[in-house]
């Protein structure tokens, strides 16, 4: 039997792993030509790592993106209407005394007086063509206003009362001082209907008193022998 010399068997060898060497080189690009003509399927993605604090496991791909939000819908007239601050003065008689009514900017204040010994004021909102009022003792005052009336109901003591006035200009409307003078607190009101009559009273310190009438140019009046001058009750309402 013939013997292969070391040398041929050394040869040999070299030469195989050469071509294996070559094969190795050219593997990558095999594959990547194979995978690009759609003949070898690609190799699944490496699983998203988990971020620490935010779940147990990556975020779906879904939820990584917000959706921008849908654009606001419009509000419908009604919708304006229910939210709109009332501004506007109502006065008028009623059987126990007067009533007015004024408002600036959704606020209302309201007086009810006799001019004798029934006063009551009351304070709250107007809004959206409703009135909501409360005053000393359980007062309240309800209903709805619009550019030419305010109708409603209001509960004054064991006063029960049903209402209707009709919307009033100035020099008409409801006047209010409220304020130390000579160290008494006087508060004094004076509603003016839509004729010029004139109905009022005031406190010092509680105690009610008849205060003189209210001179509606300069808004002058005096209490008690003091001399005050008044403003539109909207505006103590802010």
């Amino acid at each position: 039997m013939k013997r292969t010399s070391p040398v041929v068997i050394v040869l040999s060898g070299l030469a195989v792993a050469a071509v294996l060497i070559g094969l190795g080189w050219q593997a990558p690009r095999f594959f990547k030509d194979q995978q690009a003509a759609g003949l070898v399927a690609a190799a699944p993605a490496s699983p998203t790592p988990e971020v620490p604090g935010e779940g147990a496991g990556p975020v779906p791909e879904e939820s990584a993106t917000v959706p921008p939000p849908a654009p606001g819908e419009t509000p419908d007239r009604e919708q304006l209407a229910e939210a709109a601050p009332l501004t506007g003065t109502w006065a008028g008689r009623l059987k126990p005394g007067s009533l007015a009514i004024a408002a600036k900017n959704g606020k209302a204040i309201a007086y009810l007086c006799d001019g004798e010994r029934i006063e009551s004021w009351l304070k709250g909102t107007a809004v959206g063509g409703k009135l909501n009022l409360t005053g000393k003792g359980g007062a309240t005052l309800t209903g709805t206003a619009d550019g030419k009336t305010a109708k409603g109901k209001i509960k004054v003591r064991d006063l029960n009362i049903d209402f209707t006035i009709e919307t009033v200009k100035k020099p008409s409307g409801l006047y209010r001082f409220a304020s130390k003078v000579r160290g008494a607190n006087v508060v004094g009101g004076w509603i003016v209907t839509k004729d010029g009559e004139q109905v009022g009273l005031a406190t010092v310190d509680g105690a009610l008193v008849k205060p003189s009438a209210l001179d509606v140019q300069d808004r002058t009046a005096t209490v008690g022998g003091n001399e005050v001058t008044a403003v539109p009750a909207e505006d103590s309402a802010q």
